[in-house]
């Protein structure tokens, strides 16, 4: 027998109450009955017509055993195979009891027992009905094979019987005859099939590991025992006439109901599930053989005893017992080959077992309606559920509501076609909470035997989702500010405009800019630009609605879109952004100040993704252009505007790289005596085709086009060289400063004290010669930095001017601070000096401010003599303005130089000699 487990149903069902009760009485009343029955006999055997009265007392007894298997049969709960096995021997027992209700009937008749009659074929037939009713108890045999190997070991055993009885009992003489041989076979028959019965029921006893079933066999075989005993003693009583043994055999016949009504009885307890039985190895494979050996030596004995007819009779069954046992060797190489193919294939299960055990995949069989019917162990470890408790629910239950329909769907599709199979991810709740992605791939396997469901293979797949997920989310999304870019931000304006050709909607586009961004930067470190940009989002999240979408586009632009939304709604929602964003940033313990450029466009009939984010961004470089922190909405002709400021950019670019610029410079003098102490550079462009370009058009745009560091560069090294080619000139003025204004950018710059140091160096110029000019709001922004950059510069041998000074909000304390040398008073006061609405007393303070901390001040902007008049009266020594002289070429100035004055300047402004005070001296 193969050692593989399978899969059998138990034997019985359990019966309603009531009948369950009648059922557990009827055997002990039945061995009640039977002892009455057997006293009876015993007692009185002579008593006239007591004979029948047992007779019929025994039937009622007998009978209800046909009536508890009835109930049986008629179960609805028990399976069809242990329903066979119980009506098969349901058939048995009612012929047993029909050859009993004959046999009683011809003894009524004829007033004596019956040697031979009709009953006997009753009783023959009941033999093979009930080893039918063995053979096909479910789970007692594997396959065919064993059957006939159970029935050739019972036919072995009752043939070996049968020659023991013919040895052991000779026909008496009063049976000499023709009849003698038939009262012989068929009394010895009965017992012959009893032990054919037990030999059977033993051999399946010794296969059988489920306690239960071992249980209910061991109850028959005592059944059958009684039975075997009561029919050998009514054959000897026939041969040897011992009628005193009557009572003990009816009792044991009797008996034998008696223990079917009990299996009958008791088979509640083997109910109808399955369980897993292991089929034991036989333990009587040496019966076949003691059988043939026990019958050649009778043979042997009846042939030494002279005993012919025994002898021939031996001889046959020594003959028939042994083309049996060859018979059932010729079984047993095909069991053993077919043992061979099962443990083949008990390998590869059980190494498919293995695989299936230690997977991480799950395995699940469901039916059509999704009953988990099996669960792999490998459930627990990914969903966190024991496979036992899934087994029996609906796996619908399991599913996310978002994907439970589409579940649904995917197996009903599968479910159309055998062997059909179709994939998707869906989310399973998790044991422990929360939900993992599953990979699922079912399979109809309907048609399958062993399977009879669908098969789902899951794959835990929720780390690959969720990175795939942080990639999509990288992909669109703005990793610093967690806001979409610029990828999204174009996705979901395109939607948006697909949309609004649908419905008509109104959508507004805001391109956001901050403002002096780039020196939070480069003053604080980039963490603190980091950190502004992260609360800038913030607030302008907090200001947009949730169905906007906010993006960052790069650096510190950002953009808005607003569907559904008015431009009235779009210029509200700017304005608030403007202030919310005006306002100071907390960064690093300090208060930073940014602002902010909008730019709005308003989409129209027709626009593409492409114009209306273009416009908006247009809207808001007019923004920049006009001085920031302001909102603009877009019009038609700032593209021209636009298009020519990117054109003005790329030329002036082009003239920085092929050095067409130029410097010019404004002399500054000594007011009292007209002396050329100095000049000031001042940087010009004469542009191919659109001639002289004035400074405030193309200084903003190399502020915003990041070209004001090289622009400085090159006006210093222009500057200090044709300041040491002045130093030349034979002269009264051998020494002539030349002042140089640096952008606030490339005193932000690392690079500032090496350019001044290099562009000195290359001119061969002294370090005092050269005023190095930071206008006030740059030294104010990071006062820090400014004094250590000043102090740098002084440590060259520079001078330091602060020009413009007055427009500004710096701090009197701040200014004892600054190592400076020169205070360069803003032409805006210098253009009011004398008139009602002019400050003097605040020019007057600025002089009297730079005399008490000992520093030169210079009037910028002279140009009436109304004003070099007053600035003559408050003590000013120092001026430049168009007044004394214009801007000039360095060849110019140069012959000014010579001159030794700036007289000649003065008559060609047409300026009274009298008025210029002590210049006319």
């Amino acid at each position: 027998m193969s050692n593989q487990p399978m899969t059998v149903p138990r034997l019985g069902v359990s019966a309603d109450a009531g009948a369950r009760r009648w059922l557990n009485r009827v055997w002990w009343l039945q061995l009640l009955g039977g002892a009455l029955y057997a006293a009876a006999n015993v007692l009185w055997p002579d008593a006239a017509g007591w004979g029948q009265l047992t007779n019929a007392w025994y039937l009622a007894v007998a009978a209800p055993t046909i009536w508890v298997m009835l109930r049986i049969t008629q179960s609805p709960t028990v399976p069809s195979a242990l329903r066979a096995s119980w009506r098969w021997l349901l058939a048995a027992m009612t012929v047993w009891f029909v050859g009993d209700l004959i046999w009683t009937a011809i003894a009524w008749w004829q007033q004596t027992p019956p040697a031979l009659s009709v009953a006997e074929v009753a009783f023959l037939a009941f033999y093979p009905l009930a080893l039918q009713s063995l053979a096909s108890l479910p789970g007692s045999d594997a396959n065919r094979v064993d059957r006939w190997r159970v029935q050739l070991d019972a036919f072995i055993a009752s043939l070996t019987a049968a020659a023991l009885f013919v040895w052991v009992w000779p026909v008496p003489a009063e049976y000499a005859g023709g009849s003698a041989w038939l009262l012989r076979l068929v009394h010895i028959a009965n017992p012959v099939g009893d032990l054919m019965l037990l030999t059977a029921l033993w051999v399946l006893h010794t296969r059988q590991t489920n306690r239960r079933s071992v249980a209910l066999m061991r109850v028959l075989m005592v059944g059958l025992a009684a039975k075997a005993l009561a029919d050998t003693l009514h054959a000897r009583s026939l041969f040897v006439d011992v009628d005193i043994l009557n009572g003990l055999t009816g009792f044991l016949w009797l008996a034998f109901y008696a223990v079917g009504s009990f299996a009958a009885s008791r088979r509640q307890q083997l109910d109808a599930d399955t369980v897993a039985v292991v089929p034991a190895a036989t333990r009587l494979h040496w019966l076949p053989y003691a059988c043939v050996i026990l019958v050649g030596g009778l043979l042997v004995n009846v042939v030494f005893a002279g005993d012919l007819t025994s002898a021939r009779i031996m001889a046959v069954t020594t003959f028939v017992l042994s083309l049996t046992v060859l018979l059932r060797q010729w079984l047993v190489g095909l069991e053993n080959r077919r043992l061979d193919r099962l443990a083949a294939a008990g390998m590869a299960e059980s190494h498919l077992a293995a695989l299936v055990r230690y997977a991480h995949d799950v395995f699940l069989v469901v039916d059509a309606d999704g009953t988990i019917r099996y669960a792999s162990p490998s459930v627990e470890q990914v969903l966190g559920m024991p496979a036992e408790q899934l087994q029996g629910q609906t796996g619908f239950g399991l599913v996310h509501p978002d994907d439970l329909d589409e579940t649904r769907h995917t197996l009903a599709r599968v479910l159309e076609n055998p062997n059909h199979s179709e994939s998707r991810v869906t989310r399973v709740q998790h044991g422990h909470g929360g939900w993992r992605h599953l990979e699922m791939v079912a399979t109809n396997r309907m048609d399958t035997a062993s399977i009879s469901g669908i098969v789902l293979n899951l794959r835990d797949v929720t780390e690959r989702r969720e990175l795939e997920g942080r990639l999509e989310w990288q992909a669109f999304h703005d990793p610093m500010t967690g806001l979409a870019n610029r990828v999204l931000f174009a996705d979901r304006v395109g939607h948006a405009l697909a949309r609004r050709q649908r419905s008509g909607s109104d959508i507004g586009v805001l391109f956001l800019d901050l403002d002096h961004f780039k020196l939070v930067n480069d003053t604080l470190g980039h963490p603190a630009g980091d950190a502004l940009l992260r609360e800038a989002a913030k607030r302008i999240t907090q200001e947009v609605r949730a169905a906007d979408t906010v993006a960052r586009l790069g650096g510190d632009e950002f953009a808005i879109l607003l569907e559904d939304a008015p431009h009235s709604q779009c210029q509200a929602t700017a304005e608030r952004l403007l202030a919310q964003l005006t306002r100071a940033y907390f960064i690093e313990g300090r208060d930073v100040f940014a602002g902010a450029s909008i730019g709005l466009a308003m989409a129209q009939p027709g626009i593409s993704l492409d114009d209306l984010v273009r416009d908006a961004d247009v809207a808001m470089y007019v923004a920049k252009s006009e001085g920031r922190g302001r909102v603009v909405s877009f019009e038609r002709q700032m593209r021209d505007q636009v298009t020519d400021r990117m054109t003005l950019e790329a030329d002036l670019r082009r003239a920085l790289e092929r050095q067409e610029l130029t410097v010019v410079y404004q002399p500054q003098v000594d007011l009292r005596t007209g002396e050329i102490l100095g000049a000031e550079a001042l940087v010009r462009w004469n542009h191919p085709t659109r001639g002289l370009i004035p400074p405030s058009r193309f200084v903003p745009i190399a502020e915003q086009a990041g070209l004001m560091v090289a622009l400085s560069r090159f006006v210093l090294r222009t500057a200090t060289r044709d300041a040491s080619q002045w130093r030349h000139i034979d002269c009264d003025y051998p020494s002539v400063h030349v002042a140089v204004n640096l952008s606030g950018r490339h005193v932000q710059d690392p690079s500032l004290l090496d350019d001044v140091r290099e562009a000195l160096d290359d001119a061969g110029l002294e370090p005092q010669l050269l005023t190095i000019e930071i206008t006030e709001s740059v030294m104010m922004h990071n006062t820090k930095t400014a004094i250590a950059v000043l102090r740098d510069l002084k440590s060259l041998g520079c001078m330091v001017a602060v020009d413009d000074f007055g427009t500004g909000y710096s701090s009197l304390s701040y200014l004892q601070q600054f190592p400076v040398d020169v205070l360069k008073i803003d032409k805006r006061f210098i253009d009011t000096l004398g008139t009602p609405e002019g400050d003097d007393a605040l020019t007057r303070a600025i002089l009297s401010l730079g005399d008490s901390l000992g520093l030169a001040t210079v009037a910028e902007g002279i140009e009436t003599p109304r004003q070099l008049a007053e600035l003559q009266r408050m003590g000013c020594l120092l001026g430049q303005g168009f007044l004394l002289a214009h801007p000039l070429p360095s060849r110019v100035f140069a012959e000014l130089l010579l001159s030794g004055s700036v007289q000649q300047a003065f008559e060609v402004n047409g300026v009274a000699a009298g008025a210029r005070g002590p210049l006319v001296a």
